[in-house]
């Protein structure tokens, strides 16, 4: 029987089309990211020295695994374009680089599980805490990136419904971890603090990417995609790289500038590194539209490309805006109109005679309430640039997302943050005010970068077939 190569039966690039593609991404990707924000609760309410520490340690330590797990992500592309020009019997092929990759990625993540602490750490505020917090994560980094290649091969043909079920389980379990080793039980288990948040956050890893490996092997996909072919091919390894490794610089490199956004914010004040952990707390959570909706829109592209439909790529772009519209309308609700009460409830209740009370300095709550609004406007701009990143990657236009993403982070955000607000200690509203200028700058970038219509000329999979492709609708 010959696979399908239509994702959805809806109209192609309709915002049904894409909504459809993207939701199962989008349910995966919060289920992935509510990790990161339980732990965050949690150690919220075990100590804010716990929580500070964990902000700073853990987003240099996504730095690390985001870059490499970004590399083995671009599976997806050559998937979905394999996938689109009707190559079935190629699809198992970069899924296999993508995860060899993965695997010698124990190569970079074990020196720094055991050298990045005195490297990154040495002499800070929070040095143990953030030492223990990072090793943790180093030590399961590559799961991460086997999660990574081996969820290209699903997403890539719009088979994305599975990643609910399995980031739904993997959640429940951290869920459950994080209560029992942050905390501890007397007598049967020891309080880890922030060792025990990064332990179960690595177990989640563990088991999703155990799970999407074995269905990778399952028989029906071996005879219909190749995914028994598990050799390491120069020329696919190659292909992938030379899409993949740009991505994942940038990814880095970008994620790298924010983790010295928190250390400058750290120098400044425990205030202003506190209510920045929360803001960062919040959109990490808030994150998992655009990048659902980031990687749905890729995998349509990337599809529409292989069968030389580009015209199609547009109509993607639309019903994005028109998604995201809607979401940002709904988060307006929680984040500009009533920021401190959701936020407050969760970082900062306490039981008081029987009932659950907020207690919040009121010059704190003040200057959490601005930067939560900032927050709000930041991804105003930021979710639509995301949208950008991920139809020009799925065209391969990876070398020009490395250049403009690590020139404008440090152009945009590091540089007039340092300059203003680190010179002259000015308050941490300013500072969350610079994010949204510099997602609103990085946003023009891309965009112009889309209209130029560079990314129509690259050439990632040659389809030696004739192929008959239908009119678009």
């Amino acid at each position: 029987m010959t696979p399908q190569t239509s994702l959805t039966r809806h109209p192609e690039g309709s915002v049904r089309e894409l909504w459809s593609v993207s939701f199962p991404l989008m349910i995966s990707s919060f289920a992935m990211l509510f990790m990161i924000f339980t732990d965050r609760i949690f150690l919220a309410h075990y100590s804010v020295d716990a929580l500070n520490a964990s902000v700073n340690a853990g987003t240099l330590a996504w730095a690390f695994m985001s870059g490499i797990g970004m590399v083995a992500a671009m599976s997806e592309v050559f998937v979905a374009q394999y996938n689109g020009a009707k190559l079935f019997e190629n699809i198992g092929k970069p899924v296999w680089q993508m995860i060899w990759v993965s695997l010698l990625s124990f190569l970079l993540f074990i020196p720094l599980a055991f050298l990045g602490g005195s490297l990154f750490f040495e002499g800070d505020l929070y040095e143990e805490l953030e030492t223990i917090y990072f090793r943790w994560l180093m030590l399961f980094g590559p799961s991460y990136a086997l999660m990574t290649a081996c969820t290209g091969f699903f997403i890539g043909r719009g088979k994305t419904k599975l990643m609910i079920w399995i980031a739904a389980f993997a959640n429940g379990i951290n869920i459950l971890l994080d209560w029992l080793f942050i905390f501890g039980v007397k007598g049967w288990i020891p309080e880890l603090g922030v060792q025990g948040a990064a332990i179960a956050t690595c177990i989640g890893y563990v088991f999703q990417s155990a799970v999407l490996f074995f269905l990778f092997l399952k028989k029906e996909n071996r005879d219909a995609f190749g995914t028994k072919n598990w050799q390491i091919q120069k020329s696919e390894m190659l292909k992938c790289l030379k899409v993949g490794v740009p991505q994942g610089l940038f990814c880095a490199l970008e994620i790298g500038g924010w983790a010295l956004f928190y250390v400058l914010m750290t120098r400044l004040s425990e205030k202003h590194i506190t209510i920045s952990s929360i803001c960062q707390s919040v959109l990490i959570l808030l994150y998992f539209f655009s990048d659902g909706l980031s990687r749905g829109a890729a995998a349509l592209a990337g599809n529409f490309i292989g069968s030389q439909r580009h015209e199609l790529v547009k109509k993607v772009l639309r019903s994005s805006m028109i998604l995201l519209l809607f979401f940002l309308l709904t988060i307006s609700l929680v984040l500009v109109i009533d920021p401190i009460h959701t936020t407050g409830f969760l970082f900062f209740s306490q039981i008081e005679e029987g009932s659950t009370k907020i207690i919040l300095d009121p010059t704190f709550a003040e200057s959490l309430k601005v930067c939560l609004i900032l927050s709000f406007f930041y991804l105003l701009f930021d979710g639509p640039r995301w949208v950008l990143s991920g139809l020009l990657s799925a065209a391969g236009d990876t070398i020009f997302l490395l250049l403009a993403g690590c020139l404008a982070i440090w152009i945009f955000l590091l540089l007039p943050l340092y300059l203003i607000v680190v010179q002259y200690n000015l308050p941490v509203e300013y500072a969350w005010g610079l994010t949204v200028s510099y997602a609103l700058l990085f946003f023009f970038v891309y965009w112009i970068r889309f209209r130029q219509g560079a990314w129509k000329k690259i050439d990632l999979v040659s389809n030696p077939v004739n192929v008959q492709v239908p009119e678009s609708k």
